[in-house]
């Protein structure tokens, strides 16, 4: 397959015509022509072209498809995916798939699990959401989460509880020592007693977990 951006008119010409220097010139002009034009025409395709489109142009269209989740802030990387991710959002709205397409969108996951009632014996309708990430979780991110979460879930179900899981690469180092230490004890009858004393240390680790008390709405 040719690319028009790298053909040349001179490519189609007879091996004869290849060496004049005006075959030449005219090819080459013709080639920067034409990768003008397709330069010129790809942001044209709005809505098919939201990868290589300005950012300026991507905030628009988060307002114009109504975007569920969308922050100005975003990296322009994130802000092309909610924008292609905002009407098929709208189109599955109310199911769990969306639900976990904005979770995985929203925390840079993409292993997201949502859990209704039934799978893990909760009270009707409702359920909750497991992730793994590497985000800070502050409380800003997950008011606009839920937030956006509104938009996608369906209006009968109601979130108890988000778990985020994390995953540290470190290299512990466990170490013990031993002190030993004895005595000797010389009396006038030369009999001796001999006393032993050893310590040992060893190290200990602290698990600490947080909760976070959400609020759907």
């Amino acid at each position: 397959m040719i690319n028009l951006r790298d053909c040349e008119p001179m490519s189609l010409m007879p091996e004869a015509l290849r060496g004049d220097e005006q075959i030449q010139a005219i090819s080459h002009a013709l080639r920067e022509t034409a990768r003008m034009l397709l330069t010129k025409i790809d942001p044209v395709t709005v809505y098919a072209g939201v990868d290589i489109l300005p950012e300026q142009i991507v905030d628009l269209l988060a307002v114009e498809f109504r975007a569920q989740y969308y922050d100005t802030s975003l990296p322009i990387t994130e802000k092309r995916k909610a924008v292609k991710k905002a009407l098929l959002w709208h189109c599955r709205a109310g199911t769990v798939s969306a639900v976990r397409e904005l979770t995985d969108l929203v925390w840079r996951s993409d292993s997201a699990q949502v859990q209704e009632w039934f799978e893990y014996e909760a009270a009707p309708y409702l359920f909750r959401i497991l992730l793994e990430t590497d985000m800070r979780i502050e409380e800003e991110k997950i008011e606009d989460f839920l937030a956006a979460l509104w938009k996608v879930k369906n209006t009968r179900s109601h979130l108890e509880a988000i778990a985020f899981k994390r995953k540290i690469n470190q290299i512990l180092y466990v170490g013990a020592a031993v002190q030993s230490c004895g005595h000797i004890i010389i009396t006038d009858v030369w009999h001796d007693k001999y006393e032993t004393q050893k310590e040992v240390y060893h190290g200990a680790a602290v698990l600490n977990i947080q909760r976070i008390r959400i609020r759907e709405g």
